[in-house]
């Protein structure tokens, strides 16, 4: 499923227990890129926020893991909690990003049920002069 915001273009996989979207799961992402974009002001470009949280709507009880930054947002739905947070990202870039490379299938042995990735947009940015104008 693809949607946006004023301000994240979303894209979540199918949550492999449910068959379907994760209702849960797009609350939480919103939830994460209004405070990213709220934080923004006060922040540092480099500035992250990693953690874990239970998703209180999931019929599944499920734990979602999360790496936001202020270009990108990743959850991550059942994964293992001793996954490597590099793993993860590596296994999503498959996913998401399509210059990324294969991935062997022994690199995650636990998958997340479900995923998604927030990206930010860029705010379109004009020369100052674009809209006078010529004589």
């Amino acid at each position: 499923m693809i949607w946006k915001t004023d301000t994240h273009e979303f894209a979540a996989t199918i949550c492999q227990r449910t068959g379907k979207t994760c209702p849960a799961l797009a609350r939480m992402a919103r939830a994460i890129a209004q405070a990213m974009a709220t934080a923004q002001a006060a922040t540092s470009p480099d500035f992250q926020v990693e953690g874990s949280s239970e998703l209180a709507h999931c019929e599944h009880g499920c734990t979602a893991r999360f790496d936001a930054r202020p270009e990108r947002i990743r959850v991550y739905c059942g994964a293992a909690a001793d996954t490597p947070s590099d793993r993860l990202e590596t296994y999503s870039d498959m996913l998401f990003d399509d210059q990324s490379d294969a991935l062997p299938a022994q690199v995650i042995s636990d998958r997340p049920c479900a995923m998604l990735q927030a990206t930010a947009i860029m705010p379109v940015v004009r020369a100052e002069g674009e809209f006078r104008a010529t004589a």
